[in-house]
């Protein structure tokens, strides 16, 4: 059923303004501020939180710890430029009322699209969600937005990934030390291996490599627990598993 979908968002200059979808196209709302908060009924175990962003060095929201692992992926992916929350709210009236779906992430890719993340909750899609997704499918189009349902990989990977991503932030970069690791790891080897023949402590060492990891400096096979054992190595003699490299599949694409 087609509807005729308003934009409530921020312009440049911060303050609320509501567009109807075709007239969004080519507004950034990945760098947007929030239109939108949650606030947490006493009957809700979900927590709100922030999810730290190496890619845009600024915080963005999660409405559930569970949505901290969809903001991990974003955040890893090589293909997203930038990426922000709850910076726009989908409204439309339906059997009289006024509706609104504010979608969980916005992104902005290296190719310049706005990709919508949605994700369904932590039981399930239901009809609730299906219906959701039409509105967002039809705001989609009118917009010049791509929508996605992410996929999230094993729990192996997730585990490897939040543990690497404690060594995101720049601080835990150092050239001098990342030299030293990517002669040591020119050829995939076992992670003990390469930290105990770079040459540099391994206290210095270990978070560097991490940060590699996570920049994709180098790489490893993400869905085998993390361990000394661990093969490490460049990322083109490392394929990814493709839950890892590609959780999104883009819809109409």
């Amino acid at each position: 059923m087609a509807r005729e979908v308003q934009v409530l968002h921020r312009d440049s200059g911060g303050a609320r303004r509501t567009l109807p979808a075709e007239r969004m196209q080519g507004v950034p709302l990945a760098e947007r501020g929030a239109v939108w908060q949650p606030t947490r009924h006493p009957s809700q175990r979900s927590i709100a939180t922030w999810w730290w962003a190496a890619t845009n060095r600024r915080h963005v929201g999660c409405r559930s710890l569970g949505l901290l692992s969809v903001a991990m992926l974003l955040d890893f992916l090589p293909q997203v430029a930038d990426l922000g929350a709850w910076s726009a709210q989908l409204l439309w009236r339906e059997r009289g009322r006024e509706r609104g779906l504010v979608p969980d992430f916005f992104v902005r890719t290296v190719s310049g699209a706005t990709l919508v993340v949605l994700c369904p909750p932590a039981t399930g899609p239901g009809s609730r969600f299906e219906r959701q997704l039409e509105v967002a499918r039809e705001a989609s189009a009118a917009a010049g937005w791509q929508l996605t349902v992410p996929r999230l990989p094993g729990a192996a990977a997730l585990r490897n990934l939040r543990w690497v991503a404690r060594r995101r932030h720049p601080r835990f970069g150092d050239a001098t030390v990342e030299e030293a690791l990517q002669s040591a790891f020119a050829r995939p080897v076992p992670l003990r291996e390469g930290i105990e023949t770079c040459g540099v402590p391994r206290a210095l060492a270990l978070p560097r490599l991490y940060h590699m990891l996570w920049h994709r400096r180098l790489g490893t096979d993400w869905a085998v627990p993390l361990s000394p054992a661990s093969s490490v190595g460049p990322l083109t003699a490392l394929a990814e598993p493709k839950a890892v490299r590609s959780p999104f599949t883009v819809e109409g694409t």
